[in-house]
C-alpha cells in the first residue's frame, strides 16, 4: 500500500472516531438508564402490591 492510499484512508476514518465515540458513550448511558427503570420498576410493584394488600413478589 502506497503513501498516498494510507493518506486516504486515514483521512476518511480518523474524521468518525469522535462520532463512534459519543455514539459508544450515549449507548453506555441509555443502558444504566434503562437498568434503573427496571429497579425503579420493581420497586414500585413492591410497593404498590404493599398499598393494595395484594403483594406479589415476582422480582428481586
Amino acid at each position: 500500500m502506497d503513501i498516498e492510499t494510507t493518506a486516504l484512508i486515514l483521512g476518511v476514518v480518523l474524521p468518525l472516531y469522535p462520532s463512534l465515540f459519543l455514539i459508544y458513550e450515549r449507548i453506555g448511558k441509555y443502558e444504566v438508564i434503562c437498568a434503573e427503570f427496571v429497579t425503579l420498576q420493581c420497586e414500585h410493584e413492591n410497593i404498590k402490591g404493599d398499598y393494595h394488600g395484594t403483594r406479589i413478589n415476582q422480582h428481586h
